[in-house]
């Protein structure tokens, strides 16, 4: 039973493309100058929330014209007004950009025309050498832009790539596009640039012409007028696109014989009225571009597939391309496949935890690829092991269920009320699926999917009604669709196959979900909905998750364990929150935690130890993420003690240490989460009341924490705190 690829997410290896710059981009032949580091900012904090994170898009701005930054601002006046509109409606588009500024110091129009320029004749005003000096800082920024792009090459291979620039930007930007054109697959990752007042515009350019008016399509702008025409823009594909903004009369980019006057008023006009419009219409268009590519949303997602079971998911993108292919996959779990339509299926055949890294692209049009991971964990055993509140019971290959520790209710099943130190078989014989013990109640279900409980049922916990307690399993009803089972502490849930919920025991706080707070001795419907996934029942509240990846829950909220502001026991189903996703959930005493499809995981409820894992004591009404920014693939409540599993196979736990529960051979309280020690990976874990038990990847069991009545299972009644092994 071996642990495939669990230290760490497959690196996706880039080719780092050559900074050589093509000869025909420098066209004057000027030497670089010193070295500038470009001007950046990261918007869309939810996916990218430094630099060093690679956002879904980069935009490289140039400025031109004179303009500069000013008040805080990443580009001058011109280009800013396309930035901000490109990224508001990115960002809009859930997608994350990163805005670059090459740097270059360049002179203000005016500076093209003579010493004394003919008021009434605006191009016969601009010589030679004026336009010459006016281009000086062209070839060396565009010497950074390429190496930007570069740059982009190595570090976020899967980024795509917008463009702009204003006057001598444009044409930086201008000559950066048909130097890129020049490599293989040199475009590959552009989606296309705004080229604004562009003074190397060829006559009958291949960009889109816009401005207020356009110019005509039979000029060109004024480099190629007075220093002869550069190569034109690359040609428009399936996934890129060059648009020119040029105003007719522009000084810059349509120069005529106008007054001088009006032709300076021309190239500044693109940033307000019309002028700002096209390039707002321009920015459009480039995100719509970007839009064929697909963006695997989410880039993480984490599933658990039972071993030698038929397992299947389907992977999800967020895209607008036609046709999306699933590609490359590595590190899959023996016995499974990914198919080209994104379904991961097949029957686990080991024990493990697989980071399996896959590429998504778009097929129609063609677009480069987008990287996505699913971290798949395959349990060891046929069930996880289960710690109550000083019980601890698992089901072991083959279908034995076992209990150890606290019996004074029969709730080990073995037909006795004595204290175990060591595992003892529940009767029943190796018929056994999965089983969840609470403080002195214990329930299971069989492989034939029928309901058994024991133990404690004063509260008619055991679902057969109130009655005493009983030290060998009763069946619950006459049933047999049982998918699952979570025995609380003084009530019980299960679901059944046709997507049903169930509760019975005490309904003190509302905890049955049935909409009374009436004691109920046999299984009571949770309203009618047929969609339920999975259900946890805590100390005097429930919650579940529905199938769509909604969250739920019921009963006590004294200290905000039911996600919701209220106080007040809610009777019914209440939803926690609405823009998440759970994969998970669990119930404590007196607060909750879940994990996300993504490998997030979340706590709310009462925080007086530090159990929620977000480094404070607060009180919470409302979801807030652990600390630590892992990908968690499963998460338990306890006491005031909480543990999870994240994706290398390393347990966590945080909270309340007193007895040693967190792990970490202290018996301190922890507020964030500290690393369990062990020499193996897990598979899974589950928090007690003040213990925990783990499942590892050898296919042992291992507890610790409070053991004065055997509950670690190791044969003594004195306290671990670093996991044992249970034989």
């Amino acid at each position: 039973m071996r642990r495939r690829g669990g230290q760490a997410l497959l690196l996706i290896a880039a080719t780092l493309v050559s900074v050589a710059v093509v000869a025909a981009f420098l066209h004057t032949g000027s030497q670089p100058g010193p070295r500038e580091e470009p001007d950046r900012a990261v918007l869309g904090a939810s996916t990218a929330a430094t630099v060093d994170e690679c956002a879904d898009l980069l935009l490289l701005g140039v400025d031109g014209a004179g303009e500069a930054p000013s008040g805080g601002t990443t580009y001058g006046r011109t280009v800013g007004v396309f930035a901000r509109a490109f990224t508001r409606q990115a960002l809009g588009a859930d997608r994350t950009v990163e805005q670059v500024r090459v740097s270059m110091a360049s002179r203000p129009t005016a500076r093209l025309l003579r010493d004394r320029p003919d008021d009434r004749r605006a191009l016969r005003s601009v010589s030679a050498t004026k336009a010459r000096a006016w281009m000086k800082p062209v070839p060396a920024a565009g010497q950074r832009l390429l190496a930007l792009v570069d740059r982009h090459a190595f570090a976020c291979p899967d980024q795509q790539l917008v463009l702009v620039g204003h006057a001598q930007g444009a044409a930086v930007v201008h000559r950066a596009l048909t130097a890129l054109a020049g490599r293989p697959d040199g475009l590959r990752d552009v989606v296309g640039a705004a080229l604004v007042a562009d003074p190397d515009r060829r006559v009958r350019t291949r960009a889109t012409s816009l401005g207020a008016p356009a110019a005509a399509a039979s000029r060109s702008g004024i480099a190629a007028r007075r220093l002869g025409a550069v190569p034109d823009v690359p040609a428009r594909t399936a996934t890129y696109a060059a648009w020119s903004v040029c105003t007719a009369g522009d000084l810059v980019c349509d120069p005529q014989d106008v007054r001088v006057t009006k032709a300076l008023q021309k190239n500044r006009s693109y940033a307000y009225g019309p002028g700002a419009a096209a390039l707002r219409k321009v920015a459009a268009g480039l995100l719509a571009k970007a839009r064929l590519r697909p963006v695997a949303r989410p880039e993480v997602q984490v599933a658990t597939a039972p071993v030698r079971q038929p397992f299947a998911l389907q992977l999800a993108v967020s895209t607008s391309a036609s046709g999306v292919v699933w590609q490359d996959a590595r590190n899959l779990p023996p016995g499974l496949t990914l198919d080209a339509t994104g379904l991961l299926s097949g029957t686990p055949t080991e024990f493990g935890t697989w980071n399996v890294s896959y590429v998504v692209r778009g097929t129609d049009p063609v677009t480069a690829g987008a990287t996505g991971v699913v971290v798949v964990t395959v349990p060891a055993g046929p069930a996880s092991v289960s710690a109550g509140g000083q019980v601890s019971c698992q089901v072991r290959e083959g279908g034995s269920a076992w209990c150890w520790g606290r019996n004074n209710f029969g709730q080990l099943g073995d037909g006795t009320t004595t204290t175990r130190t060591r595992p003892v078989a529940v009767a029943g014989g190796d018929t056994w699926r999965s089983i969840s013990t609470s403080g002195a109640t214990t329930c299971a279900i069989r492989t034939d999917a029928t309901l058994w409980c024991w133990g404690l049922g004063h509260h008619g916990q055991l679902g057969t009604g109130k009655g005493p307690a009983r030290s060998t399993p009763a069946q619950v009803g006459s049933s047999a669709a049982w998918t699952s089972v979570s025995a609380g502490w003084f009530h019980t849930c299960g679901t059944r196959s046709n997507g049903s919920l169930w509760c019975w025991g005490s309904n003190l706080r509302g905890q049955l979900g049935d909409g009374t707070f009436t004691t109920r001795g046999r299984p009571k419907r949770v309203g009618t909905a047929n969609d339920w996934a999975s259900v946890a029942a805590g100390g005097w509240f429930t919650c579940a998750t529905r199938t769509g990846g909604t969250a739920w829950c019921w009963g006590q909220n004294t200290f905000g364990q039911l996600g919701s502001p209220e106080s007040d026991p809610q009777p019914t189903p209440t939803q926690v929150g609405t823009g998440t996703t759970w994969a998970s959930l669990d119930a404590g005493w007196a607060h909750t935690c879940g994990t996300t499809v993504e490998g997030a995981a979340l706590c709310w409820g009462r925080n007086d130890r530090g159990q929620l894992g977000d480094a404070t004591r607060s009180l919470r009404r409302s979801p807030e993420p652990v600390t630590g920014g892992r990908i968690w693939t499963s998460i338990s409540a306890g006491d005031a003690t909480t543990c999870a599993v994240d994706n290398t196979g390393s347990a966590w736990c945080w909270g309340s240490g007193r007895y040693g529960q967190i792990g970490d051979g202290s018996r301190s309280n922890r507020t964030v989460p500290t690393l369990v020690v062990a020499e193996r990976a897990w598979l899974s874990l589950d928090a007690g009341w003040f213990h925990a038990c783990g499942g590892l990847d050898t296919g042992a069991t291992a507890c610790w924490g409070n053991n004065e009545l055997g509950q670690v299972g190791d044969g003594s009644t004195n306290d671990r705190p670093l996991p044992e092994g249970i034989s």
